[in-house]
């Protein structure tokens, strides 16, 4: 039912397409609804006023174009381009750009909004070849350069994320534990019951100086200070105090 409307819109410009205009189940949706009224006219139903109305709809545009933005033409806003340029109408649309009108027809689309009893300032003539020729290929050329886009996009994506599991790995294969910035004590420093291939700032240690550690009072000089060992730390000092 909607395939000759289709052709008439494809015919005016091969950008006529979804998202441009309603998807083909909206469509079928307002050809429906019309066809309701059509029948409720034909059988004397509702008052003068909503037959009127209906009979005004037939002579206007069937508008299946997704923007409903305004349209003014050059002419009518006093435009200093009026008659310069190939297109002289103007339109204020805030639509997402796949679903703008092409600029190249917005004279005739506000020519078809605004005709009255059939007749337009506008016609729909045959088909300009070269120019539906170029449309198809600039649209081809942007589908291809969205494409190319898109796949970049999933390969950026697919590298970062090999790139946290491999860290997620070597974590992992360390297995550190996390180190107790409010400790008082080196035994509360790290939780050395955990276990752990390499415990941070105990691995140089024997089992002897881990055991004289254990329970000892931490001296944590500012970054910078020199400790008690004549060392110049940017971290706690981890000998013991006995031994200093």
């Amino acid at each position: 039912m909607i395939v000759p409307l289709l052709h008439q819109w494809t015919k005016a410009n091969a950008l006529f397409k979804p998202p441009v205009i309603n998807q083909c189940r909206t469509i079928e949706l307002k050809l429906t609804k019309l066809w309701h009224k059509a029948v409720e006219t034909s059988l004397g139903k509702g008052n003068l006023a909503r037959k009127n109305e209906f009979l005004h709809t037939l002579d206007t545009l069937f508008d299946i174009l997704t923007c409903k933005c305004s349209i003014q033409l050059c002419s009518e806003s006093n435009c200093s381009h009026s008659g310069k340029r190939e297109n002289n109408s103007h339109i204020d649309c805030g639509c997402p750009r796949e679903k703008k009108i092409p600029v190249l027809e917005l004279e005739f689309i506000k020519a078809q909004r605004t005709k009255a009893e059939g007749q337009g300032s506008m016609q729909m003539g045959s088909i300009d070849y070269s120019e539906t020729k170029k449309q198809i290929a600039n649209a081809k050329k942007r589908e291809q350069i969205r494409e190319r886009e898109q796949k970049k996009k999933m390969k950026s994506e697919e590298a970062i994320q090999r790139e946290e599991e491999l860290c997620q790995d070597v974590y992992h294969f360390f297995d550190i534990p996390p180190i107790n910035v409010n400790a008082t004590k080196l035994s509360e420093l790290v939780d050395l019951s955990l276990e752990v291939l390499e415990p941070p700032l105990t691995t140089s240690l024997t089992s002897q100086e881990l055991r004289n550690l254990k329970e000892t009072p931490m001296q944590v000089p500012k970054c910078g200070e020199m400790c008690e060992n004549g060392h110049r730390s940017s971290g706690p000092c981890l000998q013991p105090l006995e031994a200093r």
